[in-house]
């Protein structure tokens, strides 16, 4: 398991214009608020390579309001929404995680499980959770990540490059659509 932050907006920091012009506009944020919208990713991968939990996605805030509400039901049914005040997963998140998604599929069977040296990953809460449910933790120690984590290795990087086509692709069908679409905030 591990997260990795999602951009809703990729500039390239590139400047254009017509050859000999005086003013070169470089491209930026728009004001679109997409700028500022913060969430992370979870993605686990099993040995077995069978996707055995869903896709988690923190977002940034408490969840709640109206737009929230009108926003929810636009969720994709193959991931799981949660949100929290740093868009990212603290100990009672991993304990949610580990409750709802992952002990349900280990059918009781002794299990490993490899995570990165992140703070909410080691607290008492979640060891303890783990213990109980005989899950043994292997913490990769820092400055080894890229040698054996394999979510950073060869599936957040790819990903992450599909993701960012694929926003790009939509935000310029909906620009030659003159649709203008504002995340919700």
């Amino acid at each position: 398991m591990d997260q990795t932050p999602l951009s809703f907006e990729y500039l390239s920091g590139r400047t254009y214009n017509q050859q000999c012009e005086k003013m070169i506009w470089v491209q930026g944020s728009q004001q679109s608020g997409w700028d500022k919208r913060q969430a992370r990713i979870q993605l686990t991968v099993f040995a077995d390579a069978v996707p055995h939990v869903k896709p988690l996605i923190f977002f940034c805030g408490q969840g709640v309001g109206n737009t929230v509400m009108a926003e929810k039901a636009l969720y994709d049914p193959r991931v799981v929404v949660k949100f929290n005040p740093k868009a990212y997963a603290n100990s009672t998140n991993v304990v949610e995680w580990l409750d709802e998604q992952v002990i349900p599929v280990l059918g009781g069977w002794p299990t490993l499980m490899v995570l990165d040296m992140f703070g909410s990953h080691k607290t008492n809460e979640v060891l303890d959770t783990m213990r109980v449910h005989d899950i043994t933790l292997s913490v990769i120690p820092g400055g080894c990540i890229s040698m054996v984590q394999p979510l950073d290795i060869s599936i957040n990087r790819p990903f992450k490059d599909i993701l960012k086509v694929s926003i790009i692709k939509v935000n310029h069908q909906n620009q030659r659509r003159g649709v203008l679409i504002n995340p919700i905030t």
